[in-house]
């Protein structure tokens, strides 16, 4: 990977228009940002906190771990000898991300969307932007939650409205607290040029704004 990539996370609430956001980044050339992975991300960076903790809370030796001849030398209990390499750990875990995201050497604006960052999931964000520090975030919400409410897959749920309210309240809480690398937007806010300008220029790509493309993609309602 460039160091120089540039890496976007679109995380939002079903029927926020997420979709739209990512067609919208996939106009810049050379970028590539997927769709959603089912929270596949979600349990990578899972593992990668539990190894993280592990190393750095119990593994004798820490970062750095005691054989296990040496532990038995000191009469230390063994329960939590490893004899992993938390950084080769860690750049196979960056490296299954930049495979499954940066599709050519050329790709130099990659990322996804993803959705499923209800019940606290949000914080994954902060273990992703510790693999990859140049991460900027798009959260991204709808104002309007009657009609998200009503719409597609949710309209046949009886608790979509309590869902939709309580996970656009932890992502608005992320986006405060961590406003120094993620963006805000709506989804009726896509429908203002500056907003939208704004979000281009978040991620350092102002200059790839294009008018007539942002509209040809809000004026066409695709097949969900």
């Amino acid at each position: 990977m460039d160091a120089q990539d540039k890496i976007v996370l679109i995380c939002a609430v079903g029927r926020s228009g997420s979709t739209t956001t990512q067609r919208m980044l996939n106009i810049i050339p050379n970028s590539n940002i997927c769709g959603e992975n089912m929270g596949a991300i979600n349990s990578l960076l899972e593992f990668y906190k539990r190894i993280k903790t592990t190393s750095n809370d119990y593994v004798p030796g820490h970062f750095h771990p005691a054989s296990y001849e040496t532990i038995i030398d000191k009469n230390v209990k063994p329960a939590w000898y490893n004899s992993y390499n938390f950084i080769q750990v860690t750049n196979m875990i960056r490296s299954t991300i930049i495979m499954l995201f940066k599709k050519s050497p050329e790709t130099n604006v990659w990322g996804f969307k993803e959705i499923r960052y209800d019940s606290g999931n949000v914080h994954y964000l902060k273990e992703f932007k510790d693999l990859f520090p140049q991460t900027k975030v798009i959260i991204q919400i709808r104002e309007n939650i009657q009609a998200q409410a009503q719409s597609s897959w949710f309209k046949d749920d009886k608790h979509a409205l309590g869902f939709i309210k309580k996970n656009s309240k932890e992502l608005t809480e992320f986006y405060k607290k961590n406003n120094h690398y993620c963006f805000f937007i709506t989804f009726e806010q896509l429908f203002d040029a500056n907003n939208v300008k704004n979000m281009f220029k978040f991620i350092d790509c102002e200059q790839h704004y294009d008018a007539d493309k942002i509209k040809d993609i809000l004026d066409n309602n695709i097949k969900d």
